[in-house]
C-alpha cells in the first residue's frame, strides 16, 4: 500500500505575547516559501565495538572415534534477510492512529535497514505539518520523524487553516504510544524499536519533560525549544536520571528562556543528566529561521554516542 502523500504549507505565524502568556505556548514565526533542502545532521560517533560472531566451532568426540566434517553453515548465525528499500510517494506522509486524529511523518525514503524514531511534539496554535517540515530540514531524511497532532482548537483562522494544541501530558503521551505503534505497524522491517527522540516546541517541550521523566528509558534524550525549563524540579531530574535519561539539549531565542534553560540545566546536571544550552541571535518565540540553524549545529552533541545515528 502506497502511503498518502501530505502537503505542507508554510505562512508567517505572528507571536501573540498575550496568549503566549495565557497558554503557556505560542505560534511559531514561518517564512513563506519553498522548504530549503534537507540536510543532514552532524554524524555521531561510530558504533562501540562489534557483535561477537556466534560460535560455530565442531564438537569434539572421544578420542579414536571419527569426526564428521561440519558444513560450512552449521552453527553459523542466519544471515539477515535482505529489507527493501522503503518507497514512498513524497517525503512526508499522513499515518492513522488509533484513537487519535492522523499524525505526520517524515519517512527515510530509500532506507534498506532499521532507522530510528525522532518525536516532533508542536506547540500551541501550531501544526504537526510546519513541525515535520522544519525537523526534516534539521535532521536530514535518514530518520523517521513522527510529528503528533493533538486536537483542534476552536479558535483557529480558519476551515482550511486548522491550528492544534495537545490536552495534557498524560493524553500526549498516550498518543505518541499510540504514533508509535501505527508507524512500526506501516513500516515494520524499517522502524528501530529502540529508544526515541524526543524534541518539542514550547508547549511541546513543556509536556515532553513531565513526559521524560516517567519515561526515561523511551525518551532518554530531549531537544526542547523554547520551553520546558520549569519542569525539571530536582525530583524530575533524579527520576529522569534513575530511568535512563542521559542528555537534555535546551534550545532557546529568547533572554528569558535562556536563563531558565541554565537553571534547569544545573538540575540536570547535579541529578547525572548531561546537558547542553544553546541560543540563537534574538529571533522572538519561535522554532524556524535562526532557531532551527542553531538546533541543527548542536543536533550532534544530541546524539552523540548513538550508533543508530550515524548508520546512514
Amino acid at each position: 500500500m502506497t502511503p498518502t502523500a501530505v502537503s505542507l504549507s508554510r505562512p508567517f505565524i505572528c507571536c501573540a505575547l498575550l496568549a503566549a502568556a495565557a497558554l503557556g505556548c505560542d505560534r511559531a514565526g514561518r517564512a513563506a516559501g519553498p522548504a530549503p533542502a534537507p540536510t543532514s545532521a552532524a554524524p555521531a560517533s561510530a558504533a562501540e565495538g562489534a557483535a561477537p560472531a556466534a560460535d560455530g566451532g565442531a564438537t569434539l568426540a572421544p578420542a579414536g572415534d571419527a569426526v564428521a566434517p561440519a558444513s560450512a553453515a552449521e552453527g553459523a548465525a542466519p544471515a539477515a534477510a535482505p529489507v527493501a528499500p522503503l518507497r514512498a510517494d513524497a517525503p512526508f506522509v499522513e499515518l492513522p492512529v488509533d484513537g487519535f486524529a492522523s499524525a505526520v511523518v517524515s519517512v527515510p525514503i530509500g532506507a534498506t535497514g532499521r532507522r530510528p524514531v525522532l518525536i516532533a511534539s508542536h506547540g500551541n496554535y501550531d501544526r504537526p505539518e510546519w513541525q515535520c517540515q522544519v525537523w526534516r530540514d534539521i535532521a536530514g531524511g535518514d530518520a523517521f520523524i513522527l510529528c503528533p497532532r493533538g486536537v483542534a482548537r476552536s479558535d483557529s483562522p480558519s476551515a482550511s487553516d486548522v491550528r492544534f494544541t495537545y490536552e495534557s501530558n498524560a493524553r500526549l503521551e498516550q498518543e505518541i504510544d499510540a504514533g508509535l505503534a501505527a508507524l512500526r505497524a506501516r513500516f515494520p522491517e524499517h522502524v528501530d524499536p529502540g529508544a526515541a527522540l524526543y524534541t518539542g516546541f514550547s508547549l511541546g517541550a513543556i509536556m515532553g519533560s513531565a513526559i521524560a521523566a516517567r519515561r526515561a528509558a523511551l525518551f532518554p534524550r530531549l531537544v526542547l525549544v523554547e520551553g520546558g525549563h520549569d519542569k525539571w524540579t530536582p525530583k524530575a531530574a533524579r527520576a529522569f536520571a534513575d530511568g535512563g535519561g542521559q542528555r537534555v539539549l535546551f534550545v532557546c531565542a529568547q533572554a528569558g528562556c535562556g536563563a531558565a534553560a541554565k537553571a534547569a540545566a544545573a538540575r540536570l546536571e547535579k541529578a547525572g543528566v548531561l546537558t547542553r544550552v544553546v541560543r540563537s541571535e534574538e529571533a522572538g518565540h519561535r522554532y524556524d529561521g535562526p532557531v532551527a540553524e542553531e538546533t541543527r549545529r548542536a543536533l550532534g552533541w544530541a546524539i552523540e554516542g548513538d550508533a543508530r545515528w550515524s548508520a546512514r
